[in-house]
């Protein structure tokens, strides 16, 4: 398997200069209109089959490119002008791949990583150790995709890194944390009704063909999340770990 919880060496460990051992996938900057050139990722252990990355000649970062052993794709960036660290975590999966009998899931599990992991069990541990230390957080679900991301003061990103990456290896899922979460999913719905692109992109789910994924309620709310399920039979927590089971898996992901 290539889950976090096999207990992959932790993302700062895996991500740390001395640690680069793996070869990487081929990827573009995906900048048109510009000079590029080509950088070799050359890095101290990696194979002859190292990826080189295509960078504008203007751009002055350094970059590195990786795959890990648990099949974690990841690009290192190093910029010297720049004043605070940070890192984005993208999970190949998002509200499409809710199930029909409790939409927004997706959604819902992207709120509870934050509530506490086993090594970090204290729900608001992250988002004040992130206020201490010039730090910022969030997150969002697309349909698609779930991404995660943070910025810190340099001298912490070790130490963010590594609350950042228990999300991925040892979630909670407190019961008492999940109740109290659902009210701040339902808090979300309640003002995307005011906006009009929220309505309008909901007409647009509701119009496609109700056998297809985009016929969908990527949000969720009290009644989808809880009062449906329930009446259903289903249980929520239990079917939120299963969800994180099956797709937060490291082949998965990608992180810079």
């Amino acid at each position: 398997s290539s889950h976090f919880p096999l207990r992959q060496p932790p993302l700062p460990c895996a991500l740390g200069r001395r640690h680069m051992k793996r070869e990487s996938e081929e990827g573009a900057s995906g900048l048109t209109g510009m000079k590029h050139q080509r950088i070799g990722a050359e890095a101290p252990g990696q194979n002859s089959n190292g990826m080189t990355i295509e960078k504008p000649q203007e751009d002055y970062r350094e970059y590195l490119a990786l795959t890990l052993e648990n099949s974690l794709r990841a690009i290192v960036v190093s910029d010297s002008k720049c004043d605070k660290a940070a890192a984005s975590l993208s999970v190949k999966v998002g509200s499409l791949s809710d199930p029909k009998e409790i939409q927004g899931l997706a959604h819902f599990l992207e709120h509870m990583l934050f509530l506490g992991t086993e090594k970090y069990p204290k729900e608001e541990e992250y988002k004040e150790f992130m206020a201490q230390h010039a730090g910022s957080s969030n997150a969002y679900t697309a349909e698609s995709l779930t991404n995660y991301h943070f910025s810190v003061s340099p001298d912490n990103l070790d130490v963010a890194l590594d609350r950042f990456s228990q999300f991925f290896i040892a979630p909670l899922f407190n019961e008492s944390a999940t109740d109290r979460e659902l009210k701040n999913v339902h808090s979300e719905h309640s003002k995307n009704l005011q906006s009009d692109m929220w309505r309008w992109m909901q007409l647009v789910r509701n119009d496609a063909n109700p056998k297809h994924p985009m016929n969908h309620f990527g949000t969720g709310n009290i009644e989808t999340l809880k009062e449906t399920p329930e009446r259903d039979g289903y249980h929520v927590r239990q079917r939120l770990i299963e969800f994180y089971t099956k797709y937060y898996s490291a082949n998965l992901m990608c992180v810079v």
